[in-house]
């Protein structure tokens, strides 16, 4: 009637594999499902671009949500804040260097936009921690509870964030190295409050240096190619 302790040992490992192989394959719906739409969102346009955006927006929701994750787990309560702040200097001096060399060029600019530039640049400063949060929050952590906390994992979510910017030609390139830069910052101090703001300065910085040919006022996906008609 008893099992020895051997024969525990063994169901116990058996348990803990098909559990962790579950997770796993939870993990692996997940991106899938939230890639997925964030795809379609991009490569849709008008009303179906803004369903496909609102159903982009709820699934990952749910799927953030679903595992009932700690604060501290998605970078978002003020644990780590401080030690990730180094990322701002470093972000500074890129954008620095940017600017110096797109005034040197010529092709230094206005921010383009309907309305003041300030509001255009808060918008994109809220955009950027959003991004953050998709990037590091979502993608990242479930690259990280597939791979192990890795280069691997880091690699994979830099290279989906630069592909999620196709087709743009300066933003794919920019992405993997920004992408880089941040993923590697939040899996050391898991805040991701700075990251979004070192993000909307190099992001705004780019704005207005690189020509509008070759940036398509930072549009990706089927937007990128609808700069040709709009002008």
């Amino acid at each position: 009637m008893f099992c020895n302790p051997e024969t525990w040992l063994s169901i116990r490992n058996r348990v803990d594999r098909t559990g962790s192989t579950s997770e796993k394959w939870k993990d692996v719906v997940q991106l899938l499902l939230v890639l997925g739409t964030i795809e379609a969102t991009l490569w849709t346009e008008g009303k179906t671009q803004l369903r496909w955006y609102v159903v982009a927006t709820a699934t990952l929701i749910v799927c953030v949500l679903w595992g009932r994750p700690r604060v501290r787990e998605l970078g978002v309560g003020w644990r780590g804040f401080l030690g990730a702040c180094w990322v701002l200097p470093v972000a500074a001096m890129a954008s620095s260097a940017i600017l110096l060399a797109a005034w040197q060029a010529g092709t230094l600019r206005v921010l383009y936009g309907r309305g003041p530039v300030y509001l255009h640049g808060m918008g994109y400063a809220i955009w950027a921690l959003e991004q953050q949060f998709i990037l590091n929050s979502f993608f990242y952590r479930r690259f990280e509870n597939l791979l192990g906390e890795n280069v691997q994992a880091l690699l994979a979510t830099a290279v989906l964030f630069s592909l999620v910017h196709m087709p743009n030609p300066v933003l794919v390139p920019a992405t993997l190295v920004a992408g880089l830069f941040f993923v590697a910052a939040f899996r050391k101090f898991r805040n991701i409050y700075p990251l979004a703001v070192a993000h909307a300065v190099l992001g705004l910085t780019l704005a207005v240096s690189i020509p509008d040919h070759w940036i398509h006022h930072m549009r990706v996906g089927l937007g990128f190619f609808r700069f040709h008609v709009q002008g």
